[in-house]
């Protein structure tokens, strides 16, 4: 039985909340920089809400409120995300179901996988994204527990498993132990659901049984909600992972280093927006007893003994150093580029890299893709192993990524291949491969079965007729190809034994 349980059937409701929300050490030690990176993320108003802006030294608070609402988020991690995610998705998964392919409650669960109007496909989008962000996202496979007779009764009443993902900042705790195989087994589980009217429910998966325990926020008690018994006997959970660390259950974010640089970015805005307003609109310096008052036109009242210097005057910034601050951002955002390989693509203007630099980038690009899809890959099919379990199958499908992406400079590549098109080479192989590249680099299909191009070629370049002997048929043929426009050059390519004839007769 689990310990949470124990302590909460057995102790004090008021100490029962302190059993509940204990967490992982390493979730206590990463859950700040989770929350900065999703906030990264999400951008808008989850950023503003954050307070990501280092305040002035003797900043008011108000002055800071007023600052954090006047500037914006260039969100460059959700930019980079959004560019791999298009990479990953833009040709179709290869999935092939096995045994339980066509059973009634596949096509339904592809359809609506989290029970929630959501597609496996858009599922598995999201599980990429968020992985990438936060290093991993943990993903629950679990069933409703109703009791049903047959399986008919189950399909009438739309009882089937579903999806459910959890952030690393909503995972308290997991735990792992080794087999005498030598695998590492997930045991443990406990996360964070909703809150309904003021109380948060937390789920903890153990292979006997998974238990539910109610937070009231208001009462600051918990206590166990339901209890019920573990079908699988296993801990129906995958942890989904975009970069392994050291530490089980934990990833490295691949967006870490860019959330930091757009974290400057944000400092600089600001810095930019301070400069403007205060280039704009000078500070007025003056004594307590000068009245004066603020707009175009206004009048400034000094006493008439007043020190000469002591009078009012406006302290104005250079707005030179407007310009240091550009160039800074410029510098980070190429830094962001470099970071996420992408130079090629987000440069807005002409990079100033050989080509040899631009295909290298572009194979780093696609072997840093390559590693996300085998990621992806590798927990899809856990996933459904989890689905075919519930349902009583085992899984003998298999799940294929794409390990190579089109990623090039498409004006350049064709560009190249013109030249070599316009060289004429004799060569019809050779000209065919070229008629290829042109055609995959502009489509971005892959044709797998040369034979099938092949075909043309060969009826065109080697197109020839029946040989013909001296006769009326041949006179009469002869005419007929000259009626139809054919020159003595093209007669003699297509009966080449009209050669021998000739030199007989000559």
């Amino acid at each position: 039985m689990p310990v949470i349980r124990d302590r909460v059937i057995k102790g004090d409701s008021k100490l029962a909340i302190d059993y509940i929300v204990d967490a992982h050490e390493a979730y206590k030690h990463y859950l700040n920089r989770w929350l900065f990176l999703g906030d990264s993320y999400n951008g808008g108003y989850e950023y503003f809400l954050g307070r990501y802006l280092e305040p002035y030294y003797y900043e008011s608070r108000d002055d800071y409120e007023k600052r954090l609402r006047q500037i914006a988020l260039d969100n460059h991690v959700k930019a980079v995300v959004g560019i791999y995610n298009s990479f990953l998705f833009r040709r179709d998964i290869k999935r092939d179901f096995g045994s339980i392919d066509g059973i009634p409650s596949l096509a339904p669960f592809l359809a609506d996988a989290d029970l929630d109007g959501r597609s496996f496909q858009s599922f598995i989008r999201e599980m990429s994204s968020l992985s990438m962000v936060y290093g991993n996202v943990w993903v629950v496979v679990d069933k409703p527990a109703v009791q049903s007779l047959t399986r008919a009764d189950e399909l009438q009443q739309e009882i089937r498993p579903y999806v459910s993902m959890f952030t690393p900042d909503n995972v308290l705790d997991w735990g792992y132990s080794r087999k005498a195989n030598g695998l590492y087994e997930l045991t443990y589980l406990k996360v964070k659901e909703e809150i309904v009217e003021g109380k948060q429910y937390i789920r903890e998966y153990t292979p006997e049984e998974i238990n539910v325990y109610m937070i009231n926020n208001k009462d600051k008690v918990g206590e166990l909600f339901s209890t019920m018994p573990n079908e699988l006997g296993r801990v129906p959970a995958v942890c989904v992972y975009a970069q392994r660390s050291q530490v089980r259950g934990v990833g490295i974010s691949p967006m870490g280093d860019i959330a930091d640089i757009q974290k400057e970015l944000y400092e600089f805005g600001s810095e930019i927006e301070q400069i403007i307003r205060l280039t704009n609109h000078p500070s007025l310096v003056k004594t307590a007893d000068t009245e004066a008052t603020a707009g175009a036109g206004s009048i400034i009242q000094m006493p008439q003994n007043m020190d000469a210097g002591l009078k009012p005057y406006l302290l104005q910034p250079d707005g030179a150093s407007i310009e240091a601050v550009l160039m800074a951002i410029e510098k980070k955002v190429d830094s962001i580029d470099r970071m996420a390989s992408l130079g090629g693509i987000r440069s807005i203007e002409s990079r100033r890299l050989s080509g040899i630099g631009l295909q290298t980038e572009f194979q780093m690009l696609n072997a840093r893709l390559a590693d996300f899809a085998m990621n992806l890959e590798h927990a899809e099919e856990q996933i459904w192993r989890l689905w075919c379990l519930y349902q009583g199958y085992v899984w003998d499908g298999e799940i294929e990524y794409p390990r190579t992406f089109s990623i090039q400079d498409k004006a350049n590549d064709i560009a190249m291949l013109k030249m070599a098109k316009e060289a004429n080479i004799g060569d019809a192989r050779i000209n065919q491969e070229i008629d290829k590249r042109i055609y995959e680099t502009i489509t971005e299909e892959y044709l797998e079965d040369m034979d099938e191009m092949e075909e043309p070629y060969e009826m065109q370049s080697e197109e020839t007729h029946t040989p013909v002997e001296i006769g009326p048929d041949m006179i009469a043929h002869l005419r007929e190809m000259i009626s139809q426009g054919a020159t003595d050059d093209e007669i003699l390519q297509m009966h080449p034994e009209l050669r021998g004839m000739l030199n007989a007769n000559s």
